[in-house]
This record gives structure tokens, C-alpha cells and sequence, in this order.
């Protein structure tokens, strides 16, 4: 993934659930690709996606989810690309990246 790729698809999971985002068809292509991405990590690796949810959803720093899930700091830094690449993924088949 680009350095583009990753920046467009770290705002979008920092944007997403947000009040006034998903209003264009770009936008609502990257919440798709997100929701299709955490719903993968739901069903075959639930730390990526409590990450996704800690982190992006209710806006915890790096440290706070890394203490609550009990993981170090590649690790979460290994999971956190996984998650941003799976999304980039979803976003890349549906024209949003």
C-alpha cells in the first residue's frame, strides 16, 4: 500500500461514525469497505476488531488499546496495518481508493 493509500484509509476509519460523514458516494463507499472490513475481523480475528473499535470508534490512544487488549506495541502496530489494509482493499473494489 502507498503512503497515499494508507493516509486516505487512516482518515476514512478516523472519520468513520462521525456525524456529518457518509453524505457522497465516495464517502459512503469507504464506510461500506470499512463495515465489510470489520465485519471479516468480527468473524476471524476479534483483537483487530476491538482495535478497530477502540481506536477508531470510540477514540482511544495507541497505549490505552494496547493496555486493554494486553498486546505490545508491534503488535498492535501489526494489527492495526492488517486492519488498514483490508479496508484499502474493500475501498479499492469499490472505486473509493
Amino acid at each position: 500500500m502507498t503512503r497515499e493509500q494508507n493516509k486516505a484509509t487512516r482518515l476514512a476509519l478516523q472519520r468513520y461514525g462521525t456525524r456529518y460523514w457518509a453524505r457522497n458516494p465516495v464517502e459512503r463507499s469507504w464506510r461500506d469497505a470499512i463495515e465489510q472490513g470489520v465485519a471479516y475481523y468480527q468473524e476471524h480475528d476479534p483483537v483487530r476488531a476491538e482495535l478497530f473499535e477502540l481506536r477508531y470508534v470510540q477514540n482511544h490512544t495507541e497505549e490505552e488499546v494496547m493496555e486493554r487488549l494486553h498486546i505490545g506495541r508491534t503488535t498492535y502496530k501489526k494489527a492495526d496495518q492488517d486492519l488498514l489494509s483490508t479496508v484499502a482493499v474493500y475501498a479499492a473494489q469499490r472505486g473509493a481508493l
